[in-house]
């Protein structure tokens, strides 16, 4: 077993990109991306309705050696700062095979 950082990131559809542009960056691989995840957060409820992708988030799950997210920590949380969104890390275990 090896000790890693679970990280789930969820941020508005359009600011998809940005997150996505910092992981090309700092080399980022092996996360899942959910698209048009729904829900209610402190900017009211993300439904889903509407033309556009306005009114959804999207979800990343990453997990990575610690030291990997410790590289970028301060760029997501001035990026979070300012589109929005929450990254929520928790520890895990990873099972070698």
């Amino acid at each position: 077993m090896e000790n890693i950082k679970r990280v789930e990131i969820i941020v508005p559809s359009p600011e998809l990109e940005r997150v996505l542009d910092l992981f090309q960056e700092k080399k980022v691989e092996g996360y899942t991306l959910i698209e048009k995840v729904r829900g209610m957060g402190h900017r009211g409820i993300q439904d889903g309705l509407g033309l556009t992708d306005a009114f959804t988030n999207s979800m990343l799950i990453w997990y990575c050696k610690p030291a990997k997210f410790d590289s970028l920590r301060e760029q997501m949380r001035d990026l979070l700062e300012e589109c929005g969104g929450i990254c929520a890390v928790s520890d895990a275990q990873w099972l070698m095979h």
